[in-house]
Order: C-alpha cells, then sequence, then structure tokens
C-alpha cells in the first residue's frame, strides 16, 4: 500500500511563505506616492525627511518606537526574532492604522499611495530577515501588497530585485550626497546636544533651542536646490573619472565647496550660543555608548530611553555617529578588494599569460583601493567641515584603519557581521585615550554578532581589567533589571568622576567658590562651545575646565585687583 502522504502534500496550495511581487516604484508616483522611513534617532529621522522632501520626494517617518509597537510587532510577526524587527513593524503597522482609522484612508489607498523604504542585507544574522517579516506582518496586518523597498547597506542598491525599486528612485550621487548631508548634521547635532545637557543651567532653553536647531536644518534642507550644472570641464574630465555621469562628477565637485550646509550649522551654532548656557564645574561621568547598530541609535523604549536614564542619572552621553558606521562599511571594502586581489592572482593559470592575469589583478585592485582612500578621505573632509562651523566640540571621526588593528587581536576585521570588529575596538579606544569612564553597549536580545563581541570582550577585559565596560540586552521588558545594572556601573564611573574633580581642584589649590566667581565675571566661559583643552590624566570635562580656569585666573590681572579690593587678602606680592 502507497503512502497517501505525498498525494496529501501535492493537493493543497504551499503554506509557505513567498515574497509577493510588488509594483515598482516609478516616476510618475512622485508627486502622490509618500516614502515611509524610520526609526533612527528624531534627528535623523526629521533631517532625512528634510533632505528627501528636497530632492522632490514625499516622505515621512515613523515615530519613535514604543512598548505598544513592540507589541504590535510581535503580534504580526514570527516568533524568535530580533527585536528591532518587533518595534519597527510595530511602529509601520501602527503608522498605517492610524492613516486608516483617523484619516480614513482606505486600505486599498494606503497600499497605492505609500511605501516603507528600509535597508536590508543578506547578513549571517536575523538582519536578513527582516524584509520578509516587514512583508509578513504587512499581509497580515490586512496591508497586502504594501512595497516595501530594501536597499543594501553593503551595495547600495536593491539587494533581493533591482527590478523592485523601479525608476521612481534616482540613485545617483544626488541623492547619496544630501542624505550623508544630513545624516552628518544630525550626527553633530545629537553629540553636541548630549555634550550641553548634564551642563545646562536652564533645561526649558536647551529643549527649545534644540528644536529651533532642527527647523532651522529641516527647512534649508527642503527648500535647498540640490542640482548641479554640469560645464564643459567637467564633461572633458568626466571620461576621466569612474563616475557615471557629468552631473556626478558636477555633485562632487559642488560638495567641496557647497557653503549650504556650512551656514545651516552656523545658524544653529548662533542659536545655541545665543540661548543657551552652561556650568562646566561639574563633575559628571562619561559614558560611551556603543553595541548594535539600531539599539545604540535609537532613543525609545527600543533601548530602554538609555540616554535619557543616563541624563538623568547625572551622566554625559557620548554616542556614536552613524556616519562611522558608513565609514566601516567604506573599510570593509578594502578587505573584500584585498581578497579578490589574491583570488584572481591564485587563479592566473601557468603560461606565458601569468605574469600579465598577476598584474591586471593587482591593477584592479590598486585602483579600487585608491578610490576607497580617496572616498575615505572625502568623507571625512566633509564631517570635518561640518563640525568645525557647529564649534569643532564633537570629535572627529576616529580612522577605521587604526580601529581595526586596535580591536584585530581580539575580533577578526574579516568577521562582518552587525558592527564587526567596531565594539571591541571602540571600547579599547575609548578606555586608551582616555575618552569615557564607562562603555555601554546596547544590543538586541540574542544578537548574534554582538554575543559574539562579548565573548571576545573577556579576552579584552583580561587585558585591561580596570576597565569600566557594561554589556546590556534589550527587548521589549525587563527595564528595571536594565538600569539596575547600569546604576551599578554607572556608581564607579560616577566615584571616578568625583575623584578626578576634587583631585583638579586639589592641584590648582583653588576653592570651587573662587572658580564660580571667576566664571561669573567671564559669561564667555558659560558658551557651550567656548573651547576647553584637555588634560592627561582626566576625563570628565569638569576636571579639565577647573585646569583651564586656574590658568586664566593665574594670568589675569585684573581678577587679582578684584579680588584685593573684594577681600583685602592679597598682598602685593601675590
Amino acid at each position: 500500500m502507497s503512502d497517501p502522504q505525498p498525494e496529501r502534500a501535492q493537493a493543497g496550495p504551499s503554506r509557505f511563505y513567498k515574497r509577493p511581487a510588488e509594483r515598482p516604484f516609478s516616476p510618475a508616483e512622485r508627486g502622490h506616492v509618500t516614502l515611509i522611513f524610520g526609526s533612527l534617532s528624531s534627528v535623523h529621522d526629521r533631517l532625512l525627511k528634510g533632505a528627501l522632501q528636497g530632492l522632490g520626494y514625499r516622505a515621512d517617518h515613523l515615530a519613535t518606537p514604543t512598548r505598544r509597537d513592540f507589541q504590535t510587532g510581535r503580534e504580526y510577526c514570527t516568533a524568535g526574532q530580533c527585536n528591532p524587527v518587533y518595534f519597527v513593524t510595530g511602529a509601520l503597522i501602527n503608522h498605517l492604522e492610524r492613516l486608516r482609522d483617523e484619516e480614513g484612508l482606505a486600505p486599498e489607498r494606503i497600499v497605492a499611495d505609500y511605501v516603507f523604504v528600509t535597508v536590508g542585507s543578506c547578513g549571517p544574522c536575523r538582519f536578513g530577515m527582516y524584509e520578509a517579516q516587514y512583508r509578513l506582518a504587512l499581509c497580515k496586518a490586512g496591508f497586502e501588497g504594501f512595497r516595501v523597498i530594501t536597499f543594501d547597506k553593503k551595495a547600495g542598491g536593491d539587494g533581493h530585485d533591482p527590478g523592485a525599486v523601479g525608476d521612481g528612485f534616482e540613485i545617483n550621487l544626488r541623492l547619496y550626497r544630501a542624505l550623508l548631508n544630513a545624516i552628518f548634521a544630525a550626527d553633530l547635532l545629537n553629540a553636541v546636544f548630549h555634550q550641553i545637557h548634564p551642563y545646562a543651567l536652564d533645561s526649558e532653553s536647551v529643549a527649545a533651542a534644540f528644536e529651533k536647531c532642527l527647523k532651522e536644518c529641516e527647512t534649508t534642507l527642503r527648500v535647498k536646490d540640490y542640482v548641479a550644472h554640469p560645464g564643459w570641464a567637467t564633461r572633458v574630465l568626466r571620461p576621466l573619472t569612474p563616475l557615471k555621469s557629468a552631473e556626478d562628477l558636477a555633485q562632487l565637485l559642488h560638495q567641496l565647496r557647497d557653503p549650504d550646509y556650512v551656514r545651516m550649522l552656523v545658524r544653529c551654532r548662533s542659536i545655541i550660543e545665543r540661548d543657551v548656557q552652561v556650568d562646566r564645574l561639574r563633575a559628571r561621568p562619561v559614558v560611551k555608548i556603543t553595541g548594535e547598530f539600531w539599539a545604540q541609535t535609537t532613543e525609545g523604549d527600543g533601548n530602554f530611553r538609555m540616554f535619557e536614564f543616563l541624563e538623568s542619572e547625572g551622566a554625559e552621553v557620548r554616542i556614536e555617529p552613524i556616519a562611522a558606521w558608513i565609514d566601516y562599511m567604506r573599510h570593509n571594502l578594502h578587505g573584500v578588494a584585498r581578497d579578490r586581489r589574491m583570488v584572481a592572482v591564485g587563479q592566473a593559470s601557468v603560461g606565458l599569460l601569468q605574469p600579465l592575469r598577476r598584474l591586471g589583478a593587482w591593477g584592479r585592485f590598486l585602483f579600487q583601493d585608491r578610490l576607497l582612500r580617496l572616498t575615505g578621505w572625502l568623507m571625512h573632509r566633509e564631517y570635518d567641515r561640518l563640525r568645525r562651523a557647529l564649534g569643532a566640540t564633537v570629535p572627529p571621526l576616529t580612522g577605521q584603519l587604526l580601529l581595526e588593528r586596535t580591536g584585530d587581536p581580539y575580533y577578526h576585521a574579516r568577521i562582518m557581521g552587525g558592527e564587526g570588529y567596531l565594539e571591541i575596538a571602540k571600547n579599547i579606544h575609548a578606555f586608551n585615550k582616555g575618552q569615557a569612564h564607562m562603555t555601554l553597549s546596547l544590543k538586541p536580545f540574542g544578537c548574534m554578532p554582538s554575543t559574539q563581541s562579548d565573548g571576545a570582550q573577556a579576552a579584552v577585559l583580561a587585558r585591561y581589567p580596570e576597565m569600566n565596560f557594561l554589556p546590556i540586552e534589550t527587548a521589549g521588558e525587563g527595564e528595571l533589571n536594565a538600569y539596575s545594572r547600569v546604576q551599578m556601573s554607572l556608581s564607579e564611573a560616577k566615584t571616578q568622576s568625583r575623584e578626578e574633580f576634587r583631585q583638579a581642584l586639589h592641584d590648582v589649590d583653588l576653592s570651587l567658590e573662587a572658580l564660580h566667581a571667576y566664571v561669573a565675571r567671564h559669561p564667555q566661559l558659560r558658551n557651550p562651545f567656548h573651547p576647553i583643552p584637555e588634560e592627561p590624566g582626566s576625563i570628565g570635562r569638569g576636571a579639565h575646565f577647573v585646569r583651564y580656569v586656574a590658568r586664566l585666573m593665574a594670568r589675569d590681572p585684573g581678577w587679582k585687583e578684584w579680588q584685593r579690593g573684594k577681600t583685602g587678602i592679597l598682598t602685593d606680592s601675590s
């Protein structure tokens, strides 16, 4: 008797999920189709929205994901996924349901007039499954056929089907330039305000200045003219470059001298200088944030609102810029080029043409390598240009070759999943350079690359036993346990920062009251952008400031005259 099981399996339709065919995004749809994206930090989302609108797209971003979004994502996604996919999927579905329920749009209209744009990859972990989860959940939620456009984080195009993007997206240097400048500006604004928060005299004025800066940047990016008209010189020179068109070359040359982004951040700096004052005579521990990309970037329940919690505990938060992650992806292409060169040289057949084939492999490698180096130089140059426009208080991007060599003894550079060697390298670099009292690594529960990194961190901590490093896994619940663990490590960082501050006061032999009196008579010292030189042996901004003000006081004869008249205790010899 034959087994009937195969017949039953063939009788009905397959129950396996298959990626649905999607309509490409066409140029004719730009005027009425809205691109939805998110969720990074609120600053990144708002500035990227402005840049996309400036390029002629209708764009909107998701709200910062909440625990309610997480529960919605858990309802519609399969079990065992990385928690960023739950948060983002839930935020997307809740956003579409608000369009349906509050604005009265029919599901068919939503499917036709909205597109979700995100980043994906074929990566080694659950990140490679995000795209399928988005589509599956949208189908279950009643938005069957909703389009999801995924750009490969490694290749820059659609990671699965180039035709799915369509011609509606113009993938060119104009798009990359607009988005990169928006990301750089958002990185710098985030970093500056995280520097300000622990020392601000008035938190309400900081919040108001923050909103003014965001509106200034949004307006600039939305109304900016992104067109660069190629002239005869660019048309002549274009064949000598790897760029596809004369307009791309014109975009590149225009970027090198474009004043709009610099002026935008100069105006932000003026707003902050006018509206915000700080008191740096405070001992504040510096906490460096590392970890998985999304968990260290989001600001909501996806990482337990950790930045807000740390600042409420009196810490100065030092976040990682997205620009550093982009630079890391660029730097990884050096390794890919080296691997391909080795394979090509090894496959060169023995014979008269072998030297020519090897020479060709070396030539291709050198061209790619020099092009990547030039790209890295341009990226650092433009980031520094904007950094200087916003006061130059934010550190420059750390060179990726330095980070690779720092992390390589503990984590091989060619293991490229997630943040790769970055978590290890940034932790060691921050410790060696005295950049933080504590390093906090945030990652989703069960994140494979971060789990590997945490295993390697054990060897790092054995090598540097005095290092204050804490890994925290984030999920939709468990924030009280996370806060408790952070407080225990943060107490050690607070003790170190207070000791640095007391030692600085002892070294300059001045009282805190005298320093406050001097700062009160010199209001420029309350400017958030007043340059404070960093002293070796100290990490906290307060200790640096004590030594800096003490040197100013020692060189200021007017201060001594004021003190003599005020107290009558200074002698002529003093």
